[in-house]
């Protein structure tokens, strides 16, 4: 059973949220200050802090207006000083998270920092390869960027900003982004050295599909690198041709051996992957989390948000009882392997994923003090 607020969470992911005009006011001030990072296709909705560490990236018809809709019957309203989040009777305080003061901001070479850097709550991510050299149906960066190397100076410059930001302060680093073609293997290896090795005091996270020649876990922990994402995303091998083919062609046999090599060398905890809800039957979806626990791989359940840029853009979210069936069923395996959770460990970071943390000491929560 889910307590009111994570039951919450789970229908925003499905419904959405309405902005009234008194909370995009509050939000945005006379500077006009967006909504949302907007950047990516399940952190396109505004980031809530819904209270007892629960966290969510709530879909916005400004973003979405493929699935959200006026009559979603969720309104973020902002009364007497504090944001509210009304449903029917219901209302639950809440704070709105602002997008960091550098996004809209150009870095010294008059390139906007929300190309290179991204900050969701207590994490920025930051991508070195604009684009992707692979295209999978349910991502927007294939379809509305150009595939572009950013400077790996440019990147440690971003991360710097974003850790010295003065309204969204980072406190951990993901390096993701597209898919790097082959001749730029050496480039992305020389960006996690460089970015692991500038602010030694932050924790850096590498996301990333197993490619040839790209990731070595032992040389990536020898520079400092904290731990991997490694996301198989679909279980079904067929389902995947269709939709993530270049997921396909590396194949799931080698997602798991490079997993489970990981995990051997990080050690538990350290080691992630994402699987999407909602676009495979739930049975493969479950096999998926069962593989992944089975290596001592955190299992990530990331609801479907059809983004209206992909080819999947008339498809609709996972439903309510679909996600909470899934979470429980999810839960029910992993409770037998004494080292893994339902991730990402990182609290803040499970605004687009369905997570909870259970109170244990396994899962964290980094330095973020909301102002």
């Amino acid at each position: 059973m889910l307590t009111e607020r994570q039951e919450l969470k789970v229908e925003l992911f499905n419904q959405g949220i309405q902005i009234t005009d008194r909370a995009r006011e509050a939000i945005q001030g006379t500077e006009k200050r967006p909504l949302s990072t907007g950047d990516y296709a399940s952190t396109s909705g505004v980031l809530l802090d819904l209270g007892q560490d629960i966290y969510t990236n709530a879909p916005i018809v400004d973003n979405n207006s493929n699935f959200v809709t006026e009559d979603t019957p969720h309104k973020l309203d902002f009364d007497n000083d504090h944001f509210v989040v009304r449903t029917g009777d219901r209302e639950i305080q809440v704070m709105y998270i602002p997008v960091p003061g550098y996004f809209d901001k150009l870095n010294p070479k008059g390139e906007p920092y929300k190309l290179l850097a991204v900050t969701h709550i207590d994490r920025v991510r930051i991508s070195p390869i604009e684009g992707c050299a692979i295209a999978c149906q349910f991502c927007n960066i294939p379809y509305e960027f150009k595939y572009k190397q950013h400077g790996v100076e440019d990147l440690v410059d971003a991360v710097r900003v974003a850790a010295e930001d003065q309204i969204l302060p980072a406190q951990h680093v993901l390096i993701s982004g597209g898919t790097p073609k082959p001749e730029d293997y050496g480039y992305e290896n020389d960006v996690y050295k460089q970015v692991a090795s500038s602010l030694p005091r932050l924790d850096v996270d590498i996301m990333m599909a197993p490619v040839n020649d790209l990731l070595d876990p032992k040389v990536l922990k020898e520079i400092g690198v904290h731990g991997l994402a490694i996301n198989l995303e679909l279980f079904n091998p067929e389902i995947a041709k269709k939709k993530a083919r270049g997921k396909y062609d590396i194949g799931r046999e080698k997602y798991l051996k490079f997993i489970d090599e990981c995990v051997k060398t990080f050690g538990p905890g350290r080691i992630r992957s994402l699987l999407m809800v909602g676009i495979e039957p739930m049975e493969d979806t479950l096999q998926g989390v069962r593989a992944l626990a089975e290596r001592g791989c955190d299992p990530v359940l990331s609801p479907f948000r059809p983004d209206p840029i992909t080819p999947l853009r008339n498809e609709l979210p996972p439903t309510v009882e679909f996600q909470k069936e899934i979470y429980q069923r999810a839960l029910d395996i992993v409770g037998v392997y004494s080292d893994v959770v339902i991730g990402p460990r990182c609290i803040p970071c499970q605004h687009n994923t369905l997570a909870f943390p259970d109170g244990t000491d396994r899962f964290f929560r980094h330095v973020y003090k909301p102002s």
